[in-house]
């Protein structure tokens, strides 16, 4: 039992590690159309803003409603790409597995001991 809760942990660590060494995840955004594209990356920066230059004639209020919808998108995404896929990680089984691990060990232990006594007890016995 024990070596199978060892196998699962590394399992579950390994592919910890996988997902590490993948590329980091990415969001994109776009508004006006397309004229405004954004990305993003963890922990929530923008990488790429870029703007189409016709852009560039409306009214400043406007272009940075543009942009923050643009921005905005792309953070949603980023959120979805970042987001758990395989739900949350139920630890539960793991537990009841360690608790069957101390008392079988606990049991084995006190076994051990009982052992212990008793060939003290020979001892004492044949020396005495």
């Amino acid at each position: 039992m024990l070596t199978d809760t060892l196998r699962a942990l590394s399992a579950y660590q390994s592919g910890q590690e996988k997902d590490a060494e993948a590329s980091p995840p990415e969001g994109c955004g776009e508004a006006a159309e397309g004229l405004i594209r954004v990305r993003t990356a963890p922990p929530g920066r923008v990488t790429a803003l870029e703007v189409d230059p016709r852009l560039l004639r409306l009214d400043l209020a406007t272009l940075t409603g543009h942009i923050m919808a643009a921005v905005n998108d792309a953070m949603a995404d980023l959120q979805g790409a970042t987001a758990p896929t395989a739900g949350p990680i139920d630890l539960g089984d793991l537990g009841r597995q360690l608790t069957e691990i101390q008392q079988g060990a606990a049991r084995q232990f006190s076994t051990f001991l009982t052992g212990l006594a008793d060939a003290q007890d020979r001892l004492s016995r044949r020396d005495g």
